[in-house]
């Protein structure tokens, strides 16, 4: 029972679309109502109370027309379906959030906020990083990038995939080296395998591939983990390899259009962290660092199963980024085989970095 328990949290902790819509549209929707909570339980009963159709609540969505409103409904009644833990956490960060917004407003009045769900504001580019979007009353606009963990957590500023990121640095022709490396140390382990899954087609096989790493890792779970160990490792060491390829040109425009800085842009971008009620402006300095690097070299962290780094050369020292590449989903049984973890990602385990320090 323990052990179900287990998954189980851990399967709600993935469904990352519905408790990033606590911090993004719970805050706008309460700011756009003039309402200021102070508990998770002020927030709980203001959503639920919550006329998605009056006036206030329009301004905050972009697209009242189309999916907007029916998509924010459907997430408040997703809420009663998490732990009261996770609500209680995500509901404390609605408030930190909404405080940053009405600091705001004291200092520039604002207009209105915009959840950006699927929709951007008009003029807005549809890559924008920005989850919510202030409009101020002079007319200008800002876009907030929204990230909520504790204090001394790092909150990822590039969040990909694997082989997406392989197409992001052109060495999308490489992803056949990867499949064929985890075909070898790792699928071709999986005992009870179709004998008609192979090297060459296990790729375009998924469901049966998926069907007996389940069987494998509700037989054995230690065992298979041993195996998730080795894909990881492999797929760090097959990115690195083809990272370290590039041109220093090439690195820095790949760190450029694929990782989430506060560059100029407009509107312009803010990043904004809540640590339980509290919420503050941060900023990361791979964004000052980037015109000053003049070499840069990706390594394995050999004693963690996610972690990898890149390395940058400056004027100013040696600075290092911290990245991982892991799986964001859980193994269950009853899970549909398309949405399980682990070995059910393939090439596509979560790329993400999660922030710039300097090295002694």
């Amino acid at each position: 029972m323990k052990k179900f328990r287990t998954h189980y949290l851990e399967e709600k902790r993935v469904d990352t679309t519905a408790t990033a819509a606590y911090t993004e549209l719970y805050p706008a929707l309460m700011f756009n109502n003039n309402y200021r909570p102070t508990s998770a339980e002020d927030v709980k009963k203001f959503v639920y109370r919550c006329n998605l159709k009056d006036a206030r609540s329009k301004k905050t969505f972009i697209n009242m027309a189309g999916t907007d409103p029916a998509s924010a409904q459907m997430y408040i009644d997703k809420m009663a379906g998490f732990t009261p833990t996770l609500i209680k956490t995500k509901l404390e960060n609605a408030i930190g959030i909404t405080n940053y917004l009405y600091d705001l407003h004291a200092s520039k009045p604002i207009k209105d906020v915009k959840w950006g769900f699927r929709d951007k504001p008009r003029g807005v580019p549809r890559n924008h990083a920005g989850d919510i979007f202030v409009n101020f009353q002079d007319g200008s606009m800002i876009g907030i990038s929204l990230k909520a963990g504790t204090k001394k957590s790092k909150e990822p500023l590039l969040n990909s995939y694997v082989n997406t990121q392989y197409k992001k640095i052109g060495k999308e022709d490489k992803l056949s080296d990867l499949e064929g490396a985890l075909w070898d140390s790792v699928y071709s382990k999986l005992p009870g395998l179709p004998d008609d899954v192979t090297k060459d087609n296990y790729m375009s096989k998924k469901a049966p591939v998926r069907q007996a790493y389940l069987d494998y890792y509700l037989d054995s779970e230690s065992e298979a983990d041993i195996l998730y160990a080795v894909m990881a490792r492999i797929s760090r060491e097959k990115f690195v390899e083809q990272l370290n390829t590039l041109s220093l040109d090439e690195f820095k425009s790949w760190i450029g259009a694929n990782f989430n800085l506060q560059k100029p842009q407009e509107p312009p971008l803010v990043l904004v962290k809540a640590v339980k009620a509290t919420a503050e402006q941060k900023g990361d300095g791979l964004q000052d660092a980037l015109p000053m690097v003049t070499g840069f070299k990706a390594k394995l962290n050999t004693k963690s199963v996610q972690e990898w780094w890149i390395d940058l050369d400056t004027p100013d020292g040696s600075k290092r980024l911290s990245m991982t590449i892991r799986s964001d989903a859980g193994v269950r049984a009853g899970k549909k085989l398309a949405g399980l973890g682990k070995l059910g990602k393939f090439t596509a385990l979560k790329l993400q970095y999660n922030g710039i320090s300097d090295l002694a």
